[in-house]
């Protein structure tokens, strides 16, 4: 297919999704123009009226980024005047706000309650049996306590709404018209429960197969958009010849090469570094080099994108420390990782800086939490966190009956405990749970060490932060952090379900897949070795998978993306050296 550049061109692509009054599907590359025009018929539609007074655009969205880019999007694009009237938001905030109201409709008691990661995790790791049926587990759990986990959201909220027809016309005439964002990343749950909306609300949807990279989610499909197309029989617009994001660059282009696997150089606004030097020093001295040219030009964002989330966490500890050889600064930077230990760790936190010193069981009780920490750390336990979980349940167990327990981790929790109340009691909350971050980071047990660096990465309770007011709110109320526990756990399920801009700096670090639906001014691609794009026995399937989120990664990029790999073993993604891929 020619490139199409032209403004007139655009504007007759996009005109068929301006005047569709029924189904549409708009797929395109990164950068191409989807959610633009996407706002575009969204400013339409309420500009023409949406029916009842109380109706919106719903805008509907796989993670969390996204929604984040498309509010800002919305921001810039739509009339102060049409703002309220649109709704921008994840599948799991919509179906949530079906469950909340009318969960009680499939049997559920009234006060439907989320699970969130950290009890979904606990919950698992008490299941007597792995053959255990998780999902039928969690619906027991759902009818008899009334307690859902994120992953049930949208099926349970698409039995409501096809089980009672007039709360569906309820929903969808309070939103006429819905946004599909993303597409090829939604689950089966999420496919039902749009199609149920769609018996009367018009649905468009936006996305591009070359960027399902979530195809290791349960429920995920590749035939997503062949199955809409099916259904729905929509009106088809094409904006695959466009780039607004990095117009003129060669990234798209070294993107679409990269998932045919051949390359046609040159690429001048993409580096491939194979690095002589340690991996982590050639990234730094990229950072740095990057940065120089930010200040030179007025400023920009970077992200550094790796395989995984413990490469991650590798490279935030590196780039966040000064080394003497060569010497070279601390970066001050975020990371977006996978935040499940970080959340646990709040919890227990919150455990610390609520237990009164006057309560006799207070060791007893941090046994439990301690033990509650490692359940609800992982959605994978491992046999050593179960085995040293069941021990401190029976350590707790034990000090509630008067007997002496005098083990190495018991005493280090005792130790924490013991400098909290002398140290983290004088009601200036951010000082007292900093206090407390540094309690566990002097420990000499690593799981309790390791939560201070959990703890740390999330940047969640900071000066001016709901935690910091509600926390302070229970001290000036009662002389003590009542319910701290809890204060943290709400926060922790609020987070999930609403932004993830918490602690943007202009440098981050994060996995290829977390930068899905996010764009910045250059983007730095990093593999190790041992934490490669590409795993070192793939299946073809893995080829495919790795060359999606290479793709997604240098696409992110509005000037310039770099991708470092180790010169003694580059990534064959890159030098087509793929006779060790195995069939499916």
């Amino acid at each position: 297919m020619a490139t199409l550049l032209s403004d007139e061109e655009y504007e007759l692509a996009v005109k068929p999704l301006l005047e569709a009054s029924g189904a549409a599907m708009v797929t395109g590359g990164a950068g191409c123009g989807k959610t633009t025009v996407a706002l575009r018929k969204a400013a339409l539609a309420i500009s023409e009226g949406l029916g009842v007074g109380h109706a919106q655009v719903l805008f509907l969205s796989f993670a969390n980024a996204t929604v984040d880019r498309v509010a800002d999007h919305a921001t810039n694009q739509l009339p102060k005047e049409y703002r309220s009237q649109l709704n921008i938001s994840t599948y799991h905030s919509f179906a949530w706000t079906i469950l909340r109201s009318h969960g009680y409709l499939l049997g559920a008691p009234r006060g439907v309650k989320i699970m969130s990661q950290a009890e979904q995790n606990a919950f698992m790791s008490h299941l007597g049996s792995a053959d255990a049926d998780i999902r039928a587990e969690f619906r027991r759990q759902f009818e008899s306590f009334g307690h859902v986990g994120f992953n049930d959201f949208a099926g349970l909220a698409n039995e409501i709404l096809e089980g009672s027809p007039a709360l569906l016309r309820a929903y969808t005439s309070a939103h006429p018209l819905i946004m599909l964002d993303e597409f090829q990343d939604t689950t089966n749950d999420q496919w039902k429960l749009v199609r149920t909306l769609g018996q009367h609300s018009q649905l468009i949807t936006l996305g591009d197969p070359d960027q399902r990279i979530y195809d290791f989610v349960e429920g995920s499909s590749e035939r997503r958009f062949q199955d809409f197309h099916e259904h729905f029989s929509p009106v088809q617009i094409d904006l695959s010849g466009w780039n607004w994001r990095s117009p003129g660059s060669s990234i798209t282009r070294f993107g679409r090469d990269v998932l045919r696997g051949s390359y046609e150089s040159p690429y001048d606004e993409v580096d491939i570094i194979a690095s002589d030097f340690p991996t982590l020093l050639r990234l730094k001295l990229t950072l740095l080099k990057t940065l120089k040219r930010f200040r030179e030009s007025g400023g920009g964002t970077v992200a550094i994108l790796t395989p995984s989330n413990a490469l991650a966490v590798k490279v935030y500890d590196y780039i966040g420390e000064a080394q003497d050889n060569p010497p070279l600064p601390a970066i001050s930077l975020d990371i977006h990782t996978t935040k499940e230990e970080g959340y646990a760790a709040l919890i227990f936190i919150g455990t610390v800086l609520e237990l009164d010193e006057k309560i006799a069981d207070r060791d007893a009780v941090l046994c439990d939490a301690m033990a509650l920490y490692l359940r609800t750390k992982s959605t994978k336990l491992s046999t050593s966190a179960r085995e040293t979980a069941g021990r401190l349940e029976g350590y707790a167990t034990k000090l509630r009956a008067g007997k002496t327990v005098n083990v190495k981790i018991v005493k280090a929790l005792r130790a924490v405990l013991d400098g909290a109340f002398a140290t983290a009691r004088s009601g200036h909350v951010y000082a007292d749970y900093l206090t407390v971050v540094s309690l566990l980071s002097s420990s000499n047990v690593d799981d309790v060490k390791r939560m201070a660096g959990y703890a740390r990465m999330l940047n969640f309770v900071t000066r001016g932060s709901d935690v910091e007011t509600d926390l302070s709110s229970a001290w000036r109320a009662t002389g003590a952090y009542k319910s701290a526990s809890e204060i943290m756990r709400r926060a922790v399920v609020d987070f999930q379900l609403t932004s993830s801009k918490r602690g943007n700096r202009d440098i981050i670090v994060m996995t290829v897949h977390r930068a899905k639906g996010r764009e910045y001014d250059e983007v730095i691609v990093y593999e190790e070795r041992y934490d490669p794009l590409l795993k070192l026995t793939p299946t073809h399937r893995d080829l495919e998978s790795a060359r999606y989120a290479l793709n997604v990664g240098v696409t992110r990029a509005r000037q310039r993306a770099t991708i470092i790999t180790p010169g003694n073993a580059p990534s064959p993604l890159l030098t087509l050296n793929l006779g060790h891929v195995t069939a499916l």
